[in-house]
Parts: C-alpha cells; structure tokens; sequence
C-alpha cells in the first residue's frame, strides 16, 4: 500500500471543505499513541485490506473498518477515530496560542 490517500474536510476560516492527506491527519504520533501502528500505511497493511489507490479505500465496507479499527486502536469505530484525528489536526493546525494578560 504506496498512495496517498486524502479526505474533505471542513478547516476553521475556509469557506469550503479543504483537502487533507491523511499522513497528515493520522500523522506518527496520533498513530503511536491511539493504535497499535507506527504510520498509516502500516495500519491498512495490518488491516489485510487491498487497497492501491483512494477508490479502494473509499469502495472498502464501513463495518469492515469499524472491525479492524476495534481492534487495532482505542476507537469503536472509524468514524469515531476519523472524527478524533480531525479534531486534533485541526486544534494543533489552527489553534492560537493564549496570551497571557
């Protein structure tokens, strides 16, 4: 599994959904941290899947994912683990430092 897979995502101050690769949302640390895997590319190696480019992935049976995802993370579902990367690329990408009065 060698492509780079990408998703829509609504992004704090842009008008429309923005791209986003998903190396970037499922970046190293969120990877090490919530699953049992190193990178994403790892991750779907271990899942079986055959997927080879962004159709296969999308083409893939939700509950499918949602099996593997219960087993190879701290998430219930892919929907709950895609939600949570989003979450936090979004709050680490955009979030503005407090300043201290």
């Amino acid at each position: 599994m060698s492509c780079n897979l990408t998703g829509y995502y609504q992004l704090p101050n842009h008008p429309v959904p923005q791209l986003v690769a998903f190396d970037a949302l499922f970046n190293t640390a969120f990877m090490r941290k919530y699953t049992r895997y190193r990178t994403f590319e790892k991750f779907l190696t271990g899942s079986r899947f055959r997927i080879e480019s962004q159709a296969d992935f999308e083409a893939l049976p939700e509950a499918k994912m949602d099996i593997f995802v219960q087993k190879a993370t701290r998430f219930a579902s892919w929907q709950e683990m895609l939600d949570f990367a989003t979450d936090l690329y979004i709050h680490n990408k955009f979030s503005v430092p407090s300043s201290q009065d």
